[in-house]
């Protein structure tokens, strides 16, 4: 099955390097929310790139150790999430694999995706931990609205977490595959992901919408 090749380990050096980088990013998108109580979490950007450049393994294990490290720094409720960073690097790293990042239909495509598994994903944490909140002030008189108008909890409880999702994700998409291309060509094909055995058919891009 072509999806089961994006998962073929093709670790080089390079990729391993850049998996610190990615956490780096992370972590100091994460912390400037923090510090300047921005409705967002911009803990995901270095995530997606490492997805998109390195493939799942990449983005999903900078993911999971970003969670990690800000849960003993900038944000102590950090390491639930962590399962959903994992989640959203093994996303970026499959869309990457497929070149949606090369299309205007794969980036939105992308973005779509990233939203989703955030949202869906960090839901039932949300409802589980903190009664269905996800801690965005706008998210979360969303959800204070709609349990008190009789709304079922775990809508309430998504709609909250999508609206932060919804931007935070949109910055992380295009700051992600900005830097993607800002890097130059001969960069971005050291990375594993580009580097596939000649018998190995190269996947089709995302089709056209």
């Amino acid at each position: 099955m072509g999806i089961l090749n994006a998962f073929k380990v093709r670790m080089n050096t390079l990729a391993i390097v850049l998996i610190p980088v990615c956490i780096a990013i992370d972590w100091a998108g994460h912390a400037i929310a923090s510090t300047l109580k921005l409705p967002l979490f911009l803990d995901s950007i270095g995530t997606v790139l490492g997805g998109l450049l390195a493939g799942p393994w990449v983005g999903g294990i900078a993911g999971l150790i970003t969670n990690f490290i800000s849960s003993g720094t900038v944000d102590p409720i950090a390491a639930p999430y962590s399962v959903i960073s994992l989640a959203i690097g093994i996303a970026a790293g499959i869309a990457g694999y497929y070149g949606w990042h090369k299309t205007w239909p794969g980036r939105v495509a992308l973005y779509i995706l990233i939203v989703l598994v955030a949202s869906i994903g960090s839901t039932p944490l949300n409802i589980g931990l903190y009664q269905g909140q996800s801690g965005l002030p706008f998210g979360d008189a969303l959800y204070a609205g709609m349990v008190k108008g009789g709304w079922p909890t775990w809508l309430a409880a998504y709609i909250d977490e999508a609206s932060g999702d919804i931007p935070d994700k949109l910055i992380t998409v295009v700051v992600a595959i900005l830097i993607f291309f800002g890097l130059p060509n001969r960069y971005r094909a050291l990375f594993s992901v580009w580097r596939r055995p000649a018998d190995e058919k190269a996947p089709a891009p995302a089709p056209s919408v």
